[in-house]
């Protein structure tokens, strides 16, 4: 299956450079991606909303996290974040940074997105 997600710049980037390797979803009601039933070998289709550019990722698996923080020390920040920020500056922005994500987490916790670039 291939579902089609809006990126930002700064970690479109930096999975299409490699240096990041998760990417990181909450379900919203903005987002109608089914995030738990994505299995390895499906594909996503970013779209740059900067740039409109667009990469192709297989999906290599998908890990479901009760909360930033225990998803962030079992994933690492590295392969996580683009944005080079340590794990409690992390747990702060995703808290007050994303839309409904300090809701939705403790309902449906964090999926961790492990993703490989094919085009």
């Amino acid at each position: 299956m291939n579902y089609q997600l809006d990126l930002n710049d700064r970690p479109f980037k930096a999975i299409r450079a490699g240096t990041k390797k998760i990417e990181t979803r909450v379900p919203t009601s903005y987002d109608a991606t089914p995030y738990e039933k994505l299995v390895a070998g499906d594909t996503l289709t970013f779209t740059n909303n900067v740039t409109m550019e667009v990469m192709k990722v297989e999906v290599l698996g998908v890990r479901n996290y009760p909360n930033v923080r225990s998803m962030l020390e079992a994933e690492g920040t590295r392969n996580t974040l683009s944005s080079g920020l340590d794990i409690n500056a992390a747990v702060e922005r995703y808290n007050t940074a994303f839309s409904e994500y300090k809701e939705n987490i403790p309902k449906y916790g964090i999926y961790a997105i492990e993703v490989k670039v094919v085009i």
